[in-house]
């Protein structure tokens, strides 16, 4: 599963897609939301902040208990 978030100059985040299934689907609308704001785009392994930057990062799987 993949989120896709927005983080702004300021490092602040904004969630623009959550648990999307598939990673194509997830890189699709990150390149989109990036054009729109004319910003950097990325595939992050974790959430680290880079600025002003639209990122698709996984998530962690569920866990089974």
């Amino acid at each position: 599963m993949y989120d896709v978030i927005y983080i702004d100059s300021q490092g602040a985040e904004t969630p623009l897609a959550q648990e999307l299934e598939n990673r194509q689907d997830a890189a699709q609308l990150a390149r989109e939301a990036a054009a729109e704001r004319r910003a950097g785009r990325m595939v992050l392994p974790g959430r680290i902040k880079p600025q002003n930057c639209v990122c698709v990062v996984p998530t962690d799987p569920p866990v089974n208990t």
